[in-house]
Formats: C-alpha cells, sequence, structure tokens
C-alpha cells in the first residue's frame, strides 16, 4: 500500500480533473465530497469559488493531488478490489479532510496495482484560512490506514510498506520512549535524544564534536556563538536554543572551554611581568605627586605677584600723571629721568616680555656710569608724594618690600 501527497501552488483544478476523468466508465467509483454539483464546469466552478476565498501570500498552496495505490490481489476478483479501495479512501478522506472539498477517481491502467486519484482543497468549504497537517500528523494517518488495512481487510493480501519504513528509522532511544508514553516520538524529541547522547558521551570540545558527527550532526557557529546544528540525514539546519535553551548552554560552554583557557593562559604571563607594588615604589609616586602640587603652586604664585606688578606699575604711571598736570611737563620728563632702581624694576616687570627682549637688543652695551647727582628739593618732594601715594594704596609693608 502507498499513499502519497504532492501540493499544487497554482488554481489548476481544471487540468487535474481532466487527468482525473482520462478513463472513461468509472462513475461507479466517483468520489464527490462536500460538493453540490454532479457536472463536470460545477465541480470545477465549486473548487474555484472556494479557492478564491484563501488569503493571498507567496507560495500558498490551492490544492493537493494525492494518490492511495493498493497491489492488486489473487484472491478475489476486481469489482471486489475496486469497491474495498472506494471504501479505503472514503476512510483516508475522513481522516485526512473530512470538511474540505475532495474530488477523486480510481485508475487500472496498471497491471500491478489499482490507484485512486484524489482531488483536495486547500482550506476547508467556506474558510479562508489554510488547512494544513503537519508531516507528523499526515505520517501517523499513514500508519494508522495501513494498520487498518492489514487488519480487517487480508484478503486484499497487502504488505507492510508504511510502517516497515518507520520501524527502520525508529532508534532505541524511539523504542523506548514510544514504549513509555505510548506513542512514537516526534522529530524533534528525536533530535533532542541524539544531542543529548552527543552531549553526555563529551568530556571537551574534542570529543564533543566527535560525539556530534558521530550522531550525524554539523554545528556551524556564528562567532563565538554555538548557533546551530545541521543534521546530516535530513540536511535541515536546527537552532538547538529553539529546542532546548538549557542545553544550548551546556553545549555551548564545552565548546568554549578551550579558548577560555588558552585566553586564561595568555593572561598570567602579562600579571606576572607588571612589578607589584612595594615601598620603593609608593614613595616614587609621592614625591612625584609633591613635585606636580609644588610646580601647580609656583605657577599659581607667579601669575599673581606679576599680575600685582603691573597693577603697581599702572597706579605709579597715573600719580605721574596727575603730578605733571600740576607741576608742568618739564618737570614730570626730568623726575622720569631720575627714577629709583626699584621703580624701574617695576616699571619693567609691568612690561611684557617681548617688549623688553626688544630694549635689551636695542640699548648698547656701556660701562656703569657714576652715580647721579644729588636730586633737588623738587624731586626729592615728588618722590616723597609717590611714596605717600604708594603706601596709602598698598599699605607700609608693600612700599618696604620694594624698598629692600
Amino acid at each position: 500500500m502507498i499513499i502519497k501527497s504532492m501540493s499544487r501552488k497554482e488554481p489548476s483544478f481544471g487540468a487535474l480533473m481532466d487527468y482525473i476523468d482520462r478513463e472513461l466508465g468509472q462513475e461507479e467509483t466517483r468520489i464527490r465530497h462536500n460538493l453540490m454539483g454532479r457536472g463536470r464546469d460545477r465541480i470545477r466552478a465549486e473548487f474555484e469559488r472556494n479557492g478564491h476565498l484563501l488569503r493571498r501570500r507567496k507560495n500558498g498552496v490551492y490544492l493537493y493531488h494525492e494518490i492511495i495505490s493498493l497491489t492488486r490481489a489473487q484472491g478475489i476478483s476486481a469489482k471486489e478490489q475496486h469497491e474495498l479501495l472506494h471504501r479505503i479512501v472514503q476512510q483516508y478522506i475522513a481522516a485526512r479532510c473530512p470538511d474540505n472539498l475532495c474530488y477523486g477517481g480510481m485508475h487500472q491502467d496498471k497491471d500491478h496495482s489499482y490507484h485512486f486519484h484524489l482531488m483536495i482543497s486547500a482550506n476547508r468549504a467556506g474558510e479562508e484560512k489554510r488547512f494544513r497537517l503537519t508531516k507528523g500528523q499526515f505520517r501517523e494517518i499513514q500508519v494508522q490506514l495501513e494498520a487498518h488495512v492489514l487488519e480487517h481487510y487480508p484478503q486484499l493480501e497487502q504488505q507492510l510498506a508504511i510502517g516497515k519504513r518507520a520501524d527502520r528509522k525508529s532508534s532505541r532511544g524511539a523504542i523506548e520512549h514510544e514504549r513509555r508514553t505510548g506513542r512514537p516520538p516526534s522529530r524533534q524529541e528525536t533530535l533532542l535524544g541524539r544531542l543529548r547522547a552527543a552531549y553526555e558521551a563529551s568530556g571537551d570540545r574534542d570529543s564533543l564534536e566527535a560525539a556530534l558527527a558521530a550522531q550525524g550532526f554539523r554545528h556551524e557557529p556564528r562567532g563565538k556563538v554555538f548557533a546551530r546544528v545541521i543534521d546530516e540525514y535530513s540536511t535541515k539546519p536546527h537552532r538547538i536554543k529553539t529546542l532546548d535553551p538549557d542545553l544550548a548552554v551546556l553545549i555551548e560552554k564545552r565548546l568554549n572551554e578551550p579558548q577560555q583557557q588558552h585566553a586564561e593562559a595568555k593572561a598570567e604571563p602579562e600579571s606576572e611581568a607588571q612589578p607589584e607594588a612595594g615601598p620603593k615604589s609608593e614613595t616614587n609616586n609621592r614625591r612625584a605627586a609633591r613635585g606636580a602640587d609644588e610646580k601647580e603652586k609656583s605657577a599659581d604664585a607667579g601669575a599673581v605677584d606679576y599680575g600685582r606688578s603691573r597693577a603697581e606699575a599702572r597706579v605709579t604711571q597715573d600719580i605721574e600723571r596727575h603730578l605733571e598736570a600740576e607741576s608742568g611737563p618739564d618737570d614730570a620728563k626730568e623726575d622720569r629721568d631720575v627714577l629709583e632702581p626699584e621703580e624701574e624694576t617695576a616699571m619693567n616687570q609691568a612690561r611684557s616680555p617681548e617688549e623688553r627682549d626688544e630694549d635689551h637688543e636695542d640699548t648698547p652695551q656701556v660701562a656703569p656710569e657714576a652715580e647721579p647727582d644729588p636730586l633737588s628739593e623738587v624731586q626729592k618732594g615728588w618722590k616723597q608724594s609717590i611714596r605717600a601715594a604708594r603706601t596709602a594704596i598698598f599699605g607700609p609693608d608693600r612700599d618696604e618690600d620694594h624698598e629692600r
């Protein structure tokens, strides 16, 4: 016994009906399930109206073409075999698609078999959503129907075929699972059993890779993450985190063990190369920090002294301009020529470094002159006035500093 299903992604209802009806004289074995019409055009129109209800999507299935085949028996007549095949097909429709539109007919052009062709709508009658069976569900219907035929119709002389293929693919773990739960394991459970067996049989990365290869898996890492495995039997990829997140973490950890050991071994020499912190190094650090603080303080003090000197020079210039306005320009000119050394120093400090360098380059190097003549009484008075003004502004301590 053979049961085969093929999907079509184009609404070719008329073409499939023509293929089913190609043999004449098969009206007695026709099957019209959930169909109101009896003529070809009406049946086709019903399929097309029902197909228009489907939601449009890419690669969407519109109908199924399925075949049920029986080998010819020698102990009963052909008519009896036709009747039994018709009954088996009705049982198959009741289990496979009870609410869908279905049209079928029998072909007997093969010398060794009778087979039935079915056209099944992708959706239930009057519904928009597609009706789909999983591979496991469809497989269960096939196996159960074959077991029913072998048990109730032994006169058809059928041999175990579908169930035999299922037994051949079953492993020891699958047989134990079926004995414990009363049902065959699903594909997901079979994959997880093989993966767990590979993990339990390994102790490190190399042994795990060998165990996965022995179970028919090839893992595909993505960066540092154990992403998925490919089943060599079905050539399909499977994400372990989707099947079992806990098992995925264990496998990923074991596959990353050599990388972690290499990273730790690489980090150990670096830590040994670094000198240990001792009293000598701490003393050097304190000295460096103290030197940096003193340098910063001296820079701030220099900036304060330089600014204060400029302020004193500006005050001195204001006093001179005031005295010049009272005594006349000639007296002020003479006073500027006889300023004391500390006053000249303050004036030079108030000037920028570039100006002092230019004056130094332009000033010829001459021998020191003799001491100037004693100041006149007027000049002494101006000097006393300047000192009094400076003392009133900056205080006596600052004036004594200039004297020193």
